[in-house]
């Protein structure tokens, strides 16, 4: 019943991070600009947790000196432009490219441990790797030179956006040993937050012009796939192995899919939802381990 508990919960943070995109794309009908829609994004998330840890959780404020480089680091790169490169890929391609874009990245990190942990290859990995960029490849349409062409610079905030979050997991795998899931999120978001700040600073002129349809889309990408699908999804790892979470996790681009196709009307062609599956299959084939022989 536990892990029954803990795979609900990652299939719910999975769906909520699903809408990140559908509400992005409707956030940018009004004329948000990506940065300035993060930077508010984050503002909401780190300070919404700092609130809550301060009143009930101090201990988990605290951190060492010697790790805020790396939380630096963690927090301008693999969190504020990470982000900012997400919603750049939304607003120029689709919800649906983004998120299947944004869920190559364990074939980044399967490389990075090949080629400076080196960790072998096996032809399962050579398969999956191929699989996913392949569908990948039919989900951005690479068949159509001059739609490629068109969305070219989206694609490539597509490919920036997984990189960093590959670089997200890992130093978030590193800094797991020594803190908890909700202090790397608010120092995360926090230093991201501080970074994007000037950005704000700028935009000032026409955030006060927001109407109250787009503060709420802000508020609620603030709260729910920034914060709650979050929190739910470290809160069913007590229940559920962190690599099975992971491979549950792809439930988010499937949700995205359905959201995009259900609300904004998006069309797909036969040929990218055989990427979408494509794609899926890789990155399931990556969390593949066989068991050991006798």
């Amino acid at each position: 019943m536990q892990q029954i508990k803990g795979y609900l919960l990652i299939a719910a943070a999975s769906i909520i991070w699903g809408t990140m995109g559908i509400f992005g794309k409707l956030a940018f009908e009004y004329g948000i600009n990506p940065v300035t829609l993060t930077a508010l994004r984050i503002i909401i998330s780190s300070s919404t947790m700092l609130f809550a840890l301060v009143l009930f959780s101090r201990n988990l404020l605290k951190i060492e000196k010697k790790d805020l480089p790396q939380l630096i680091v963690f927090g301008v790169l693999a969190v504020a432009l990470q982000r900012v490169a997400y919603f750049y890929t939304v607003d120029l391609t689709t919800a649906t490219i983004a998120a299947v874009m944004f869920y190559t990245y364990p074939v980044f990190v399967t490389v990075y441990a090949s080629i400076f942990l080196k960790e072998k290859i096996t032809s399962t990995v050579i398969l999956a790797i191929v699989l996913a960029f392949s569908g990948v490849a039919l989900v951005v349409k690479a068949y159509e030179a001059a739609w490629l062409n068109t969305n070219f610079l989206g694609l490539s905030f597509g490919i920036i956006t997984s990189l960093l979050f590959a670089l997200y997991f890992l130093m978030a795998k590193k800094l797991r040993n020594r803190y908890t899931n909700w202090t790397l999120l608010l120092y995360g978001d926090g230093i991201g937050a501080i970074a994007l700040l000037p950005t704000l600073f700028f935009s000032s002129s026409q955030i006060i012009t927001y109407p109250p349809q787009l503060w709420t889309l802000i508020l609620v990408i603030g709260l729910f796939p920034s914060l709650t699908a979050y929190l739910l999804f470290s809160y069913a790892l007590k229940y559920v192995e962190s690599a099975k979470g992971s491979i549950l996790s792809i439930i988010e681009p499937l949700s995205a899919a359905a959201f995009s196709i259900t609300i904004l009307g998006e069309k797909f062609e036969i040929w990218q939802a055989t990427g979408v599956a494509l794609a899926l299959t890789g990155i399931l084939l990556l969390f593949y381990k066989p068991k050991p022989k006798n």
